[in-house]
């Protein structure tokens, strides 16, 4: 019985002799491969001796741990729970170990290692709040800035449309022409065209106003005018047929037509902006005589010597095949053209218009660069999208005769100025 006894606590100290090896391998430092003393932990999870610790950082000033290089951040703190255990379990050999380790030179090598860190972390965390407070400041900064542009937009847009509105109110589509003075037949001539220079001044001699005007015909044309060219006298001579005809001017101007057209300008505008190819489509089943024909034969006309007089004859069979083609493939070259046709009466709208179609046709090349994988995805997103603007468009096709002039003229000019502003952003973050 006695003899069972001592060979089951024999046993006993065997099997806690085979362990104990195996525990202290669980707390051995990494750099020196020994007992751990004031074991540090960092926040990667490996621990190491304080001394190892600061002996790593002062020769590689880095804050990263010396076994998986993973950077930590502050003064790591000794390990309480793991030193306790140490104690508890190799306490003889871990007084040697101190016996060893801890002499004056190694305890001001911690010194230095916990001073730098801490100062490091200190700078560190001034210019975090630096950053912090940089980054506060530039947005409130731009959020003022932004403040002001918008609130800027806004005052310009609106005054704008109220100077376009009160300078609309003296155009000559507004007056009857039997009560025009003679600046306003002079005017009158100037919009027909650049070529009416000599005729400005002979109405100019000879008084003539829209009275005279409405009574002269193909004979008295020449006595009155000094009209000697064929196609002049069919040009004016046509223009005086619509004065009659109509009883009033015909628009020969952006803002000629938008003031006697409001609504449909706005629709205009935005459906050549985001829908080219349905717009024109549009155009050409309801709109064919009143808008399709003089818009296909300013950008590609017959007659390029005095086009104005053709303008709702039936386009030529090769008149046909460049619209269409050009129609096709580069929708806003069709637009930029028109512009072009227009750049001697509005300069200034007439080159924002031309910028607006640059930057369109490369956007459009952009969505075509997007879809030509052809993913699904990217399809369906982007005839989804089409769609919603087209129902919109469509939407407000039906609804634009009761829309107030003031919010048709508010989106009008916000289209006419503000989106090349608005397609260069979406360049910028395209080319991201």
């Amino acid at each position: 019985m006695v003899t069972m006894e001592y060979s089951g606590n024999e046993g006993q100290e065997v099997e806690r002799f085979q362990r104990q090896p195996s525990m202290e391998s669980e707390f051995i430092c990494g750099c020196c491969s020994d007992l751990l003393v004031q074991p540090t932990t960092l926040t990667c999870g490996h621990s190491f001796c304080r001394l190892c610790l600061a002996q790593w950082y002062i020769q590689s000033s880095k804050r990263t741990c010396p076994f998986c290089q993973q950077a930590y951040l502050g003064c790591p703190k000794v390990n309480i729970t793991i030193k306790n255990l140490i104690e508890k379990s190799f306490h003889h050999k871990l007084r040697e170990r101190e016996g060893e380790v801890c002499n004056t030179e190694n305890e001001n090598l911690i010194r230095r290692f916990e001073a730098s860190v801490n100062v490091a972390q200190q700078n560190t965390q001034s210019r975090a709040q630096g950053n912090v407070f940089q980054n506060v400041q530039n947005i409130r900064f731009q959020g003022f800035c932004s403040g002001i542009f918008v609130m800027g937009g806004i005052i310009l847009l609106l005054y704008l449309v109220m100077f376009w509105r009160n300078s609309g109110s003296d155009l000559l589509i507004h007056k009857p022409p039997l009560r025009w003075n003679t600046d306003d037949v002079v005017q009158w001539l100037s919009d027909l065209g650049s070529w009416t220079a000599d005729y400005r001044e002979e109405a100019r001699r000879n008084q003539l106003d829209g009275r005279l005007l409405i009574a002269v015909d193909n004979t008295s044309l020449e006595s009155i005018l000094n009209v000697t060219n064929t196609l002049h006298k069919r040009a004016i001579s046509n223009a005086i047929w619509q004065l009659k005809e109509f009883n009033i001017k015909l628009p020969a101007s952006l803002w000629e037509y938008k003031a006697m057209n409001p609504g449909r300008s706005l629709f205009l505008i935005y459906g050549m902006k985001d829908f080219p190819r349905t717009t024109i489509l549009y155009l050409y089943f309801f709109e064919y005589d009143e808008i399709f024909l003089p818009f296909l034969h300013s950008t590609y006309p017959e007659n390029t010597e005095l086009p104005s007089i053709h303008m709702y004859d039936d386009p030529s069979s090769r008149q046909e095949i460049e619209f269409l083609t050009y129609f096709a493939l580069l929708p806003y070259w069709v637009v930029a053209k028109f512009c072009w046709s227009w750049i001697d009466v509005h300069w200034w709208i007439c080159m924002l218009m031309l910028f607006n179609c640059a930057t369109l046709t490369f956007l459009e090349a952009m969505l075509f660069k997007k879809l030509l994988p052809m993913n699904k995805d990217h399809c369906k997103e982007s005839i989804r999208s089409y769609g919603k603007g087209l129902l919109s468009a469509v939407f407000f096709l039906v609804i634009w005769p009761v829309v107030p002039s003031f919010i048709c003229d508010f989106f009008f000019y916000s289209v006419l100025f503000f989106t090349p502003f608005h397609n260069i952003d979406k360049i910028r973050k395209e080319m991201r």
